[in-house]
């Protein structure tokens, strides 16, 4: 009698096409959840003569894209749709985690600061996190849409493309396609109000300047995880 007739947990055997999905479905995470938190902050990229500014979180967000299209490619859009969904709803947890961490002695009677804790910490804390919440609600918008179409980009092109080796033609417009939208979106709802309109042009910019980039220099990685999930050899550009 095997373990799972008994009731008991199965044996997992981990092989490299199982270590691959967990590889991505936790870069995918880590690399969301880095996304929220950092893009508070605005950096500022200098391209010779062109500077723009872009939000600190923008490389990290562009990794999810990276995760996406090889869970897309290897293992279908069921399984890439509810990495996505999952997304979506981790950013609304870490929405409530930070509302809970900036107010919850302000709520619950039986929570207080503790230690040194300061008003001065407490007022600086607030200050960041509540922009940072603003960011985390635009993400999850932008997020939660952009991801769907590149899903579903992806696949349009593998259903149109079949038999054809051109992992790295849906990889490009998929990721490229809905990178810009995600800044369109994202850069608008996070920061209209707050930052000039100037200033918000330069973002969207930037963060299409940076992400185009890194879309463009994934593909080697997106070929490589995908080799080593399905056994291939590492240098095969097939498919």
């Amino acid at each position: 009698m095997t373990n799972q007739d008994a009731g008991g947990p199965e044996t997992l055997r981990v092989t490299p096409r199982t270590f691959i999905l967990f590889f991505c479905t936790g870069l995918f995470m880590v690399a969301l959840v880095l996304a929220a938190i950092t893009s508070v902050k605005i950096q500022a990229f200098h391209f010779g003569p062109l500077t723009v500014l872009v939000p600190a979180g923008t490389i990290a967000f562009g990794l999810t894209y990276l995760a996406t299209d090889v869970i897309s490619e290897v293992w279908g859009r069921a399984y890439a749709l509810c990495v996505v969904i999952v997304g979506v709803l981790m950013r609304f947890l870490i929405l409530l985690l930070l509302l809970c961490a900036m107010h919850a002695e302000d709520v619950f009677p039986f929570i207080t600061a503790a230690g040194n804790w300061t008003e001065v910490q407490q007022t600086a804390f607030v200050d960041v996190f509540s922009s940072g919440n603003r960011i985390n609600l635009a993400g999850m918008v932008a997020f939660g849409l952009s991801a769907l179409a590149d899903v579903l980009i992806f696949h349009h092109l593998r259903q149109k493309d079949a038999g054809k080796n051109r992992l790295w033609l849906r990889n490009n417009i998929s990721t490229m396609a809905s990178q810009i939208f995600n800044s369109m979106i994202f850069v608008t709802v996070a920061f209209a109000g707050t930052q000039g309109w100037s200033v918000i042009g330069s973002l969207i910019l930037g963060q299409i300047i940076v992400k185009l980039l890194a879309a463009a220099f994934d593909t080697p990685l997106v070929y490589l995880l995908r080799n080593i999930a399905e056994g291939r050899k590492l240098t095969d550009l097939t498919g």
